[in-house]
């Protein structure tokens, strides 16, 4: 089974086929999220995020049905005119019958709110220790069988139930670190369908998941996940992380780390890196659209001789602090960019129902505030926050970056590297963490820093502001055609031809 790029997948119109009679696929959140009007009417709108955009064009090609929580209360009440739970979408290019599972809000706190975002994203990002409310075993305890376990089963239930709804060749895509538990329990009732899943977040090595969980629960979720015959990260390192602790935790599972697989209770998991991307076009004709020029001309006037960008949640591992202390060490050591040198940062609130976020966010605003106070003048302000959710703002002043600063602890991927890359027009330069998801396919096409460096970090800014013409084109096109050439319908292609392969075998 091989990762490369192959021409297979794609029908004559150039769009992705699979070959299995249906497709189930479950995540967290659904494809389409239904509300309430004022008036009390029950409408519906696309889901966000990348990975609805990415399968839209493979469900079209095959019979399927997509399983996902009824997270808000709109779902639920469009549940209530589902025959047998299952629905059609409503919305004209997402071709796809919808099976939303409800369960209890508790459960679904205890296994969204307080496991999987608390617990797992916190130990998956190396910050548990900064999490609160997480470490008494009877709480964890609590949320892991009350919580994360029961709605993995609603959710391999449901799942389930598709399957065995009808005699054909099915396959089960699942996403994200709020399902770990589900190939597990499908792969008990149905020993030969064929599944694959995606990790979108970092995976740590071993000795972080025995120091932060107990034994049984890491255990547990290793083993859940074997129960793919597919597993996919963004990165070789996360694959290989994965490999090594399942070599650590399990004496008699039989790990290939050339090969990349295992084989445990007699069953074979391919495990692979398939790194997320964007889509270029639906970037780039976001930026031209007219709301996008509208933010491009509000956007201009703050643009400076050399313009510093950064576009961020506001979340620890961004490590968005130290980025501005660096730019504060830049400014101390040369004066001859005061009033010269602006730094536009979009930032965008995240998880302000966790104490940890709030505080991060009142730190993050008192050093741009200590900056600006320090170094600023009448006629010039040293750093410009736009702190808001305003994804079209973001991507225009993109546009116009000199350096792009993304300095962050750890990602997944971190898009903003990719989105940057491919709608920047002034040859601007990107700083990239070595630690960032990203860093695997744009080392070559970036300065490189250490995120835990200010120095450093400020040494990169001057060197990246100061880099000859040819130098910083060279580093654009590089990062530009990087991107280009492995896009968001490159990261499901590759999926699909490993896919491919395995059906062929059932």
């Amino acid at each position: 089974m091989s990762t490369a790029i192959r021409k297979k997948s794609q029908t004559p119109s150039g769009q992705l086929s699979i070959d299995a009679d249906r497709l189930i696929i479950a995540t967290n959140r659904g494809p389409v999220e239904y509300y309430k009007t004022k008036e009390g009417q029950i409408k519906s709108r696309r889901g966000s995020g990348g990975v609805v955009t990415a399968l839209t064009s493979t469900v079209s090609q095959v019979n399927s049905t997509w399983v996902a929580l009824a997270m808000t209360e709109g779902d639920r009440e469009a549940l209530k005119t589902a025959e047998e739970g299952v629905m059609p979408s409503p919305i004209r290019d997402i071709d796809v019958r919808l099976r939303y599972v409800t369960v209890p809000k508790s459960m679904y706190r205890k296994h969204y709110d307080m496991m999987s975002n608390r617990v797992l994203w916190f130990t998956q990002h190396y910050l548990l220790e900064q999490a609160e409310d997480v470490f008494a075993f009877d709480k964890m305890q609590d949320f892991w069988n009350n919580g994360y376990y029961e709605v993995n089963k609603a959710i391999a239930d449901a799942v389930n139930a598709e399957i065995a709804s009808k005699d054909s060749k099915a396959l089960v895509m699942l996403h994200d670190y709020h399902l770990y538990l589900v190939s597990g329990m499908i792969r008990a009732q149905h020993p030969s369908v064929a599944m694959q899943q995606f990790i979108h977040i970092p995976w740590p090595e071993h000795r972080y998941w025995a120091s932060s969980l107990p034994t049984e629960m890491t255990k547990d979720i290793h083993r859940g996940l074997l129960g793919n015959d597919i597993l996919g990260f963004q990165t070789r390192g996360d694959a290989h992380n994965f490999l090594d602790g399942v070599r650590a935790f399990f004496e008699d599972a039989q790990v290939d780390l050339d090969q990349r697989y295992v084989i445990l209770d007699g069953h074979q998991t391919f495990v692979r890196d398939y790194p997320i991307s964007i889509s270029v076009a639906d970037e780039r004709r976001l930026v031209h659209s007219n709301a996008g020029k509208r933010a491009a001309e509000k956007i201009k006037p703050l643009l400076n001789k050399y313009t510093l960008m950064r576009v961020d949640r506001i979340e620890p591992t961004k490590n968005i602090v130290q980025g501005f202390l660096a730019y504060e060490t830049l400014l101390e050591q040369h004066p001859e960019l005061h009033g010269q040198t602006t730094f536009l940062a979009f930032l965008i609130p995240s998880r302000q129902s966790l104490p940890l976020y709030r505080k991060y966010q009142d730190e993050t605003m008192k050093v741009v505030e200590d900056i600006n106070k320090k170094y600023g003048r009448k006629d010039w302000q040293p750093i410009h926050t736009f702190v808001q959710n305003d994804r079209t703002t973001a991507l225009a002043a993109l546009q116009f970056y000199d350096v792009l600063l993304v300095n962050s602890l750890i990602d997944g991927m971190n898009l903003v590297a990719k989105e940057g890359a491919a709608v920047n027009t002034t040859d601007g330069v990107l700083i990239l963490s070595r630690t960032s998801g990203a860093f695997q396919q744009l080392e070559n096409a970036s300065i490189a820093i250490s995120p835990a460096g200010r120095n450093e970090t400020a040494d990169a800014i001057y060197k990246a502001l100061m880099l000859p013409e040819a130098e910083r084109k060279q580093l654009a096109e590089r990062a530009r055609h990087e991107v280009e050439t492995n896009d968001l319908r490159t990261w499901m292609t590759q999926q699909i031809d490993d896919i491919n392969d395995l059906l062929k075998t059932r």
